[in-house]
């Protein structure tokens, strides 16, 4: 048996409440329905015209992804114009999509505990918790800092970095042979986190789009940055595809899986 959408959803908001998201961030469906049977769902960082095509493709009823479909306000949906085109294949092909954005970004087992594991970071915390239950199982926020288990070289680190991330390259911001221990990681745009790194004590700071005045902030406030980009968010996408379909197996609901990278 076949699960409808709103079943998918409310195992989503278990496990990334709709509440743990910044105020205003663009969450949730945005389009289709969620009434409707959904045979197949795909996972993936951006819904961008080609992952609508391999949607379309591979028959998907429901898109969930990382990043918001609709992020700005819409002025007109001109169908010659390629996101009113986007948004018409969607429409014609009866696909769904939601959006879980900072409160996957911030639960516990979300997109930054996933990348402070890949970095085999010990003694993790949040680098900002959103609540007053900082050393609670409930305690929710965006970011984590934690420690290396042995000092690397900022060069050996980025080396590192590469590697765990399958990069192809990185930009390093400060002096490649000073040495780093306490790392500060936020997957996406970090800009907004470094002064709070800084203060928290990290050595180096690992997100991406980094500004250039952000930067020399950050070399003002002796804080290395390693800027892997903000695609390697897509390592939560094979944690989510897991806890979704764990919990559908407990409910014995079919349901087939699309993985985007």
């Amino acid at each position: 048996m076949f699960a409808k959408g709103q079943t998918i959803i409310q195992l989503m908001e278990q496990f990334a409440p709709k509440h743990f998201a910044i105020e205003d961030d663009k969450i949730g469906l945005q389009v289709g329905t969620l009434n409707k049977e959904v045979k197949k769902v795909m996972f993936t960082l951006d819904v961008l015209e080609n992952v609508v095509d391999e949607a379309i493709e591979h028959q998907v009823d429901l898109i969930i992804s990382h990043h918001a479909v609709i992020f700005r306000p819409l002025k007109n949906l001109r169908t010659d114009l390629p996101q009113g085109r986007l948004y018409d294949k969607l429409l014609k092909n009866d696909i769904a999509v939601y959006v879980a954005h900072t409160n996957l970004d911030s639960v516990k087992g979300g997109v930054n505990d996933v990348l402070a594991e890949r970095l085999e970071l010990q003694e993790v915390e949040l680098l900002e918790s959103f609540n007053s239950l900082e050393l609670s199982e409930k305690a929710y926020g965006i970011g984590r800092i934690g420690k290396l288990k042995e000092v690397m070289l900022l060069q050996d680190f980025a080396l590192f970095v590469k590697q765990q991330f399958q990069l192809d390259g990185v930009r390093i911001v400060g002096d490649l042979k000073r040495s780093v221990k306490k790392v500060a990681i936020v997957g996406g745009d970090g800009n907004s986190f470094v002064s709070k790194a800084a203060f928290r004590g990290a050595d180096v700071l690992v997100t991406g789009d980094i500004y250039y005045h952000v930067a020399h902030d950050a070399m003002a406030q002796n804080l290395a940055i390693i800027d892997a980009g903000h695609n390697i968010e897509k390592y939560v996408l094979d944690h989510v595809k897991a806890y979704v379909e764990e919990e559908f197996k407990k409910r014995k609901y079919q349901l087939n899986y699309w993985l985007q990278k």
